[in-house]
């Protein structure tokens, strides 16, 4: 047994199986906590003997507790605001018809002009298998300004009033680094790609405040403690998103560990503003403490394979013209990590295809002249096909990369048919970033994809896809317990916290959940269907079924 500080426990967890994804990966029966951390690890006898009149005893029967989950990249806010706002995902939403009559059914409720919000549709799952059109939506909502987001969040289709609001027309010219998507007689369809266009509608909703984004905050912290997450990095945040965190953690309303990234660029603003923001904002990575921290700076460049916005090397299928959107010209890239990098902020950078990554890595091999970066734990987000140079460039300078598993099943079935079967295979290569001695972390990106973490871990040893079942490239499955370090210990390693936190080990956070079923040794397919009946927060419980 690991040595106990000589103390009582607060609580023990007793007679059940303890993944506690140590150095060795070794399982015990029990383990203690004392003010908030945890305090042995070891046999039930063991850590009996450590308790008191006052301790709080839980017999396991059996039950599986392992590290709570560490989520290492999603949007705290967008997720929160998903929740309240119509569910555009299949199912419920099984053809444009029932995006219609959602829709529909909110202009009912809506004050005359009040903006229609929705997310998380995907044409590849819609009876229809198209696009929606603002024209499918005009007919229910003439005088209510309609926007729904594709789940990747890199796509909007909204309805003529929107677009209306938004200066939108068929003399509007193409945005830089996004596109109007138009028919053949130059008039918008109401498709919008990427937050250059998208922003010309969007920037027209009514702003929210701090207080609703604490709402926000809160109800997706909820919502992520009841499926075991306990840590997330939230990328792209504004200052005012950090304030509704700190104003949450003041109330003692914070029930998850966030490390908040800083949003680059904020709005389609000129870069001169971008930069301002960068060298004059007051944080620099790592400030906070072990429930609220700043991360670093997120930036994006590219878009998804499913919407075919990620900037690829060769082009999608069937289009040989289409190579993806590339976001930010390479100069205003390359003056956002200069900036970050000088200031003391590692960045984060979403770079989903090929070139997209090719761009990213020069401009951190750039940098790095500037000011070294090994060590620091910069990293890509997404990060879909990297190239042998691409190993061997990430591993010189240190480079690591958040991933989300979860992608491979709720967006696999399109990313098959816009890259073809050999390219598919190579998506996400977890098998290969570990191999090469690359640090890998998971999650979810939610809201792109749902945020309940045990079917992307799971998607990471099965690698299918929800609708066709198709298999996405069996060689880069990983093992089950490579696929719990990447929800685990790699996320805390990715925010400079492995030593106190990822694993459960004496003087680490108390941060556990109880689960349904041994993940270990049940069948594979039913780990995505894992539950959560416990999650504790330095040894507190912040959910119970």
């Amino acid at each position: 047994m690991s040595a106990p500080k000589p103390c009582l426990a607060d609580l023990a967890l007793i007679n059940g199986k303890i993944i506690t994804v140590d150095e060795k990966f070794s399982f015990a029966e029990a383990v203690s906590v004392k003010n908030g951390r945890i305090h042995a690890v070891g046999t039930t006898e063991e850590v009996m003997k450590l308790t008191g009149p006052e301790t709080k005893i839980v017999d396991l029967n059996g039950r599986t507790v392992m590290p709570g989950l560490y989520d290492s990249h999603l949007h705290v806010v967008g997720t929160g605001s998903a929740i309240q706002i119509i569910n555009c995902r299949t199912p419920p939403m099984m053809s444009i018809e029932d995006l219609k009559n959602a829709v529909a059914e909110k202009v009912k409720e809506a004050k005359p002009g009040e903006w229609i919000l929705g997310r998380g549709w995907d044409q590849v799952k819609l009876a229809e298998q198209r696009n929606p059109s603002r024209y499918d939506f005009d007919e229910v909502s003439p005088d209510n300004p309609v926007v729904l987001t594709r789940t990747c969040g890199h796509l909007i289709v909204a309805n003529s009033k929107a677009l209306e609001i938004g200066g939108v027309s068929k003399d509007t010219p193409q945005p830089l680094g996004g596109v109007i998507v138009k028919d053949e007689n130059g008039e918008p369809t109401g498709m919008l790609e990427e937050g250059p266009a998208m922003n010309l509608v969007r920037n027209q909703i009514p702003q929210e405040g701090v207080e609703d984004y604490m709402g926000q905050i809160k109800t997706a912290c909820e919502a992520f403690n009841a499926v075991g997450i306990t840590s997330v990095i939230d990328a792209g945040n504004t200052s005012d998103h950090m304030a509704a965190y700190q104003r949450l953690k003041e109330n003692g309303e914070l029930t998850v560990r966030t490390n908040m990234m800083l949003a680059a660029i904020q709005k389609s603003e000129p870069i001169e503003e971008s930069v301002k923001r960068i060298n004059e904002f007051p944080m620099l990575s790592g400030y906070g403490d072990e429930l609220l921290k700043f991360q670093g700076l997120k930036i994006l460049i590219d878009g998804g394979v499913g919407g075919r916005t990620a900037l690829l090397r060769e082009h999608y299928a069937n289009d040989p013209e289409d190579y993806g959107v590339l976001t930010v010209p390479v100069e205003n890239l390359q003056k956002l990590v200069d900036a970050g990098n000088m200031r003391g902020m590692l960045c984060g950078i979403h770079c989903a295809g090929g070139a997209a990554m090719d761009i990213v890595i020069d401009a951190f091999k750039k940098t790095n002249k500037v000011k070294p970066i090994k060590g620091r734990r910069f990293y890509l987000i997404h990060a879909y096909q990297p190239t042998e140079q691409n190993f061997k460039d990430c591993r010189d300078m240190g480079i690591m990369v958040a991933s989300q598993p979860s992608f491979l099943y709720y967006l696999g079935d399109s990313y098959y048919g816009n890259v073809g079967p050999e390219r598919s295979k190579w998506l996400k290569p977890h098998r290969a970033w570990l191999d090469e001695g690359i640090m890998c972390a998971a999650g979810t990106d939610s809201p792109v994809t749902p945020y309940p973490p045990f079917v992307s871990l799971w998607t990471s040893i099965a690698r299918r896809t929800e609708i066709n079942d198709t298999q996405m490239g069996t060689e880069q499955k990983v093992t089950r317990k490579e696929a719990i370090k990447m929800y685990t210990l790699n996320g805390a390693y990715l925010t400079f916290e492995e030593d106190i936190k990822g694993s459960i080990e004496p003087g680490k956070l108390a941060d556990m959940i109880i689960i349904d079923r041994d993940i270990m040794t049940c069948p594979e397919d039913d780990v995505k269907d894992t539950k959560v009946l416990t999650t504790y927060l330095g040894g507190k419980v912040v959910f119970e079924a």
